[in-house]
Formats: C-alpha cells, sequence, structure tokens
C-alpha cells in the first residue's frame, strides 16, 4: 500500500487518524513501514528499527550512487562517514560490514506506526550536500529552489525512488522477510553502555544487569537464526506464513500497553521522541529519561519491563528458528 498523508504539518493528523483507525488490522498484518518525507542531495540517510539494518544495507548497495561516483549508495556513504570520522579507530570500524543505522525520533509520518504501534519502520532520503537553512518552511521552499539550488538534475530523487522501490520490491517478494536481530542486540548493547554512563555520572547507582542479561540471550538466539537460516538450502513452503507472521511481529516485543511516563500514547520501550526534545530520538526512553531527569524511580520502574521486553523478543527468535529448521527438513 502507498499512501501520501495529509496534515503533517498540523501533528501528524493525516497518517496518526489512519493508523488508528486501523490499529486492528495493522497490529496483526502490517509487515513493515517505509517512510520519506524529504530529500535532497547528498547522501543517504537511513533510520529506523535494527531489526532492519541488514536489510537496508543490501537496498542501498544494489542502488548506483547519483553521484557518478561509480558506487553504490551504501560504498558511497560509506566513503562520506569515513572521510568525517573523528579517530582512526572510527575509520577503522567504518571500512567494512553494515552501517549502522540512526535511531528515529519522531517530526514525520511514521510516528504513529513506530511509537503507537511499534511496526518496524525506515525512513529515508538524500542529505548533506548544502544545506536548507533558512528555506525550509519558508515562502522560499519552492520548485524553483529545489530545481536552481539543491538536487537540480532530480539525480538524487531518482535514486531514492530506486531505494525506496527496491525495498518495497523485496519486503513484497521475499519468501522469508529479510529481518535480522543481531544488529538490534548489538544496538541494544551501545545503548545500555550509554545508559551506564549516564547512571555513573549523575550518580544515580540504577542497576542494568537485568538489561545486560536479557541481551545477551537475544544475541545467541539471533546467532541460531541466522545459522539455521544459513543451513536452509530449500525452505518447503508449509508454514512459511506462520514464520513471516513471527519475523515482523518481532517488532511488537517492544510495545508496552500502559505507555511512557507521562506520554502514554507513546508505547514503543526503545525508540521515542525525547519528552523535551520534539524531534530528537531518546532511546530507552523510560530509562534514559528517568536518570535525566533525577526521577530515579522511572528508570528503576522500567529496567524490568525492558528486560522483559527483549526476553519476548528473543522467544519470537527462538520460535522463528525452530520453524525455519521444520521447514527445511520438509
Amino acid at each position: 500500500m502507498i499512501a501520501s498523508w495529509d496534515g503533517e504539518e498540523w501533528g501528524l493528523l493525516g497518517s496518526t487518524e489512519w493508523v488508528e483507525k486501523h490499529e486492528a488490522e495493522l497490529a496483526t498484518k502490517a509487515v513493515a513501514y517505509v517512510n520519506s518525507d524529504s530529500t535532497g542531495k547528498g547522501w543517504l540517510v537511513m533510520e529506523g528499527s535494527h531489526s532492519l539494518q541488514t536489510f537496508v544495507n543490501e537496498v542501498a548497495r544494489d542502488v548506483q550512487d547519483p553521484r557518478g561516483s561509480g558506487k553504490s549508495v551504501l560504498e558511497a556513504k560509506r566513503a562520506r562517514e569515513i572521510d568525517q570520522a573523528r579517530s582512526d579507530d572510527a575509520r577503522a570500524k567504518l571500512q567494512h560490514g553494515n552501517l549502522a543505522i540512526d535511531a528515529l525520533g519522531s517530526g514525520s509520518d511514521y510516528t504513529a506506526f513506530l511509537d503507537h504501534l511499534s511496526i518496524a519502520s525506515l525512513n529515508l532520503g538524500f542529505a548533506g550536500d548544502g544545506s536548507a537553512n533558512g528555506v525550509y518552511h519558508s515562502i522560499y521552499d519552492s520548485y524553483y529552489w529545489y530545481t536552481h539550488f539543491s538536487d537540480g538534475d532530480f539525480s538524487h530523487t531518482a535514486a531514492l525512488s530506486r531505494v525506496m522501490g527496491t525495498a518495497l520490491l523485496r519486503l513484497a517478494d521475499a519468501d522469508i522477510l529479510p529481518f535480522e536481530f543481531g544488529s538490534t542486540a548489538n544496538t541494544l548493547a551501545r545503548y545500555v553502555d550509554e545508559l551506564q554512563k549516564l547512571s555513573d555520572d549523575a550518580k544515580a547507582g540504577v542497576d542494568l544487569k537485568p538489561l545486560r542479561k536479557s541481551i545477551d540471550g537475544l544475541r545467541t538466539a539471533a546467532e541460531k537464526y541466522e545459522s539455521a537460516l544459513g543451513r536452509a538450502k530449500q525452505v518447503g513452503t508449509g508454514s512459511l506464513a506462520e514464520l513471516n507472521r513471527t519475523l515482523y511481529s518481532t517488532e511488537r516485543a517492544f510495545r508496552y500497553e500502559a505507555g511512557l511516563p507521562r506520554r502514554d500514547w507513546f508505547k514503543h520501550l526503545i525508540y521515542a521522541p525525547g519528552f523535551y526534545t520534539g524531534y530528537g530520538v531518546k532511546t530507552i526512553p523510560g530509562i534514559r529519561e528517568g536518570i535525566e531527569q533525577k526521577q530515579l524511580d522511572e528508570p528503576r520502574q522500567f529496567v524490568p519491563i525492558v528486560s522483559s521486553a527483549i526476553d519476548r523478543l528473543r522467544a519470537d527468535v527462538e520460535k522463528a528458528t525452530g520453524l525455519v529448521n521444520r521447514l527445511s527438513r520438509q
């Protein structure tokens, strides 16, 4: 389904009302939501759910860089990040493997899908070459400005269409949906390291060991899933529907029905716009913001809640592994 939303600037009204109206159907049937809000020229911006990190890297690998470098979109972005890196160690880490995607806060139409219903989401566009400061959301934000001072030949716009189109086709046509969970485990571990430093600096004394234990379990489950997938030379069709339903439902493990403190409409335990930052993301917000605001009852309350959510995700991944093993024997 392709949608163009009304009312985005008035509180994401079009997408939010549509998501709330179709909540029951989306909760059970929506595989993923792919969003693009604005684009210009430069390098591909990749943001979203980390279970789709490997997938979007593979999509970017197979689309040509619109800057005429002869590289793929992915390798052009890698070269840019290496050039922008602040240390030799950071540059070395960027040389190989997938590029990390950024977490989503708010400010665009993925918000209701991700933050309210916990549907895996991506946000894609090109940016970084030139600036729209002083133009964006002004009377000068026009077709003339875009064609004279931004992507004048529409090469980046066409490349974004190729990225989006490739992503949609692969999601729609995949025998087994391209979710991967090692990236999620590694990203969660990094977030917990950040929380530990935040807690130590604030002398908050928040015990994060339950989170680390849950993440270790998720990492092990993710490795076993990838191993099972790699061994499955030929997968029968018997329970593919059940496997794919299990895979696309994994993001729902992070949905906390009671919602976040002071804003119960926001129900995702890992990604949320900051209560005081608007667009800016706060990862594991129930813990992070409580430490930042020195409301320490909140992080102590949310450590077991988040840990349980990660355990639910691990159980989903283990179920998917069992289904792959069963299918590969058919």
